[in-house]
């Protein structure tokens, strides 16, 4: 039993994979782990393997690596950006600096499609990395996620702050507050992808938590493969760290 885990900015999914075959999955809030509460894993007795890939905190990290090794013995091995993987090629100089995620998604993406691609990871923030026919990662852009642009345009203000997304009408302008700013964020996102689409005609993969919003705003179309993350845990050519080393 191999548990794959994505430990994002705002949740934590994760996957337990039985001889390549998906047998449970969960998500989290990653503030809940941050504030010590458990690791939920529901119906999960055993693992006997666990990777991960993290853009958020090490203390949230430090938390899963205590809370598997207590409950199953096992050390937790963190995904790393390397020169080239599953038949990409890093576009950064220096690999590091490229988010574990963004890497994952797009090596994922490269060995499902074999061919040019635009990656689109909608999250905390909307990441959307070029990858050339041969694998060549060509770099990427990144911009504030849909949920980080609506509470930078409430915050300090009375309105109220109303949850959720309106891609009804999209070109249409918001009679109130709420419509204006929800339909105006998913616009500037969905504008972004679809001048890049103009620039670069390629097959259009979609990924991360709040995917959905944005390809209905799009009048492109796109592919939806929720779990690249995931995925790109499992490519072979992946490196890892042990956390106990």
């Amino acid at each position: 039993m191999i548990l794959d885990i994505d430990i994002g900015n705002s949740r934590i999914k994760w996957r337990l994979v039985d001889n390549g075959k998906p047998v449970a999955t969960g998500s989290q809030a990653t503030s809940a782990v941050a504030a010590g509460e458990p690791f939920e894993l529901l119906g999960v007795t055993a693992v006997d393997e666990a990777r991960a890939a993290s853009v958020a905190d090490s203390a949230v990290t430090a938390a899963l690596q205590c809370q598997l090794a207590d409950r199953f013995s096992v050390v937790l091995k963190m995904a790393l950006v390397t020169r080239s993987a599953g038949g990409v090629t890093c576009a950064y100089e220096d690999t590091q600096k490229l988010g574990v995620d963004r890497w994952l998604a797009v090596v994922a993406a490269y060995g499902q499609f074999k061919e040019a691609l635009l990656v689109v990871d909608v999250g905390s923030a909307i990441t959307m990395d070029l990858l050339g026919p041969q694998g060549g990662h060509l770099g990427g852009y990144i911009i504030p996620g849909l949920r980080l642009m609506r509470d930078a345009l409430w915050r300090d203000t009375s309105e109220v702050k109303v949850a959720g997304s309106d891609c009804q009408d999209l070109l249409l302008p918001g009679k109130d507050s709420q419509q204006a700013v929800n339909r105006g964020c998913l616009l500037a996102a969905a504008a972004a992808v679809e001048k890049l689409a103009s620039q670069y005609p390629v097959r259009i993969v979609v990924t991360g938590g709040d995917a959905q919003p944005l390809i209905e705003a799009l009048s492109l179309r796109v592919l939806h493969c929720p779990d690249l993350v995931l995925d790109g845990l499992s490519v072979d050519t992946i490196s890892f760290i042990d956390t106990g080393s």
